[in-house]
């Protein structure tokens, strides 16, 4: 794992913020084109964006000082701010996201859940980046095992405990499971036959790949909720 990817200058490039751009800016990009095939105004759909990265950002952050670490950020709260550092969870990010396309799809009178069915697919794109970034940082990591492909870390920089231990690479096997369920839904959507199987097919296949990923976890500082 390396957390540091680079320098630019003084400035330290982080593999885990790299992937999250990453995971934004393609879903975006990818969403924006394939606006129009569910009869979503595009220049609407835009403006949209930046809110949901500003909510489920925040969201995110703000659910993993919380929930996760709530003593810590008592005796720091500045550092809820400090996104960089990582340390977020993906339930918070999606409550902020929910919240912000209920709102977008009620100010444009368009329904909540074709909108949700529509960035969902995407969603579950963005988060084979997410996972990527949980690799290079070493959070998430799995447990000791003597398979040919555990990986050891060894960069005391990583959040990867314990250093020189072949561990299970779950956050590889999270990113498979949510490039699968992605193509799932993105060959589903092209002949959706009501709204919301997208979603439904979302809450099917994403909880059953990651409860059998979840036996191969090893990181203990996650508090009381999965991350």
């Amino acid at each position: 794992m390396c957390p540091i990817l680079f320098h630019i200058g003084p400035i330290p490039i982080y593999g885990y913020g790299l992937m999250l751009a990453t995971e934004f800016l393609l879903a975006m990009f990818l969403a924006q084109k394939d606006a129009k095939r569910f009869n979503i105004p595009e220049d609407k759909l835009s403006s949209l964006f930046p809110w949901i990265i500003l909510a489920g950002a925040f969201g995110a952050r703000l659910f993993h000082a919380i929930v996760e670490r709530p003593s810590y950020f008592w005796e720091h709260p500045l550092e809820v701010f400090y996104f960089w550092d990582g340390g977020v969870t993906f339930y918070g990010g999606l409550i902020g996201g929910v919240l912000t396309v209920w709102i977008f799809a009620r100010k444009n009178k368009i329904p909540f859940i074709h909108v949700a069915d529509f960035l969902i697919v995407y969603t579950a794109l963005g988060q084979v980046f997410g996972r990527l970034g949980c690799f290079l940082a070493g959070c998430c990591h799995g447990v000791p095992t003597d398979v040919p492909w555990g990986i050891s870390v060894n960069n005391p920089e990583s959040i990867t405990r314990p250093l020189g231990i072949p561990l299970h690479p779950t956050q590889l096997y999270q990113a498979l499971v949510n490039l699968i369920t992605f193509l799932i839904l993105y060959k589903v959507s092209r002949h959706k036959k009501f709204n919301g199987q997208l979603l439904l097919i979302y809450g099917l296949t994403y909880p059953l790949g990651r409860s059998i990923v979840e036996i191969f976890r090893g990181d203990s500082i996650r508090g009381f909720v999965i991350d």
